[in-house]
């Protein structure tokens, strides 16, 4: 009884930890975000593998709905999305697949902009908050999708916020397959023009599917 009684005083300490006010203060923020632009380092750790592969890319947003991934330099793969399909496309191959922008595996990419960061209530009512910590002014948080689908592609959420800027520095997502992927941002422009056009890009000669 008495290390049952201590077990749930440590869980109660653990929940009482969670401190959502940096998390409240960025979601806060994204209320006034209308473009993006942003370059980032991908770095992809697999179970098989002992050191991560990283990859230089860009991102691109213009809310709601419009959202352009580049990976490599010169760029090999990218996903574009309209708002309602998305399309991924292997631009060494010239080959590429459209899927529902809504889709679980869509979300992978459109996490940032979608309707879980009206307000912390909308959060939480679409993750799981596990666990928080500040760490050099950095507020690190891990999460779990609520939504089954969602499930079956990320297992596990990880969030760097910088407190002092409300900024996302670094967004890590752990798939099914045990494989992580962490985007560590390294120049961010928010608000500034971003040029519609590049979510139409020319693929002319790619055979989509």
């Amino acid at each position: 009884m008495r290390l049952l009684l201590v077990f749930l005083s440590l869980v109660s300490i653990a929940r009482a930890e969670l401190d959502l006010a940096p998390l409240d203060a960025w979601i806060k923020r994204q209320k006034t975000l209308k473009t993006l632009d942003a370059d980032f380092v991908q770095e992809r750790k697999l179970p098989s593998l002992k050191k991560a592969v990283s990859t230089p890319g860009r991102m691109r947003m213009i809310r709601p709905g419009k959202l352009l991934w580049e990976l490599g330099e010169p760029v090999k793969t990218m996903a574009v999305s309209d708002g309602s399909t998305m399309t991924l496309v292997d631009v060494s191959k010239k080959r590429g697949q459209r899927i529902d922008a809504d889709s679980a595996k869509a979300r992978q990419f459109t996490l940032l902009s979608n309707e879980a960061f009206r307000d912390l209530g909308s959060f939480q009512e679409t993750f799981e908050l596990v666990e928080s910590r500040i760490v050099n002014g950095i507020y690190q948080i891990t999460l779990k999708p609520k939504e089954r689908a969602m499930r079956k592609q990320v297992a596990w959420m990880f969030l760097d916020i910088d407190t002092r800027t409300n900024e996302l520095r670094a967004l890590a997502l752990e798939l099914a397959d045990k494989s992580r992927i962490r985007t560590i941002f390294t120049r961010t422009t928010i608000n500034g023009k971003v040029d519609p056009a590049v979510f139409s890009p020319d693929l002319a000669g790619y055979l989509i599917r």
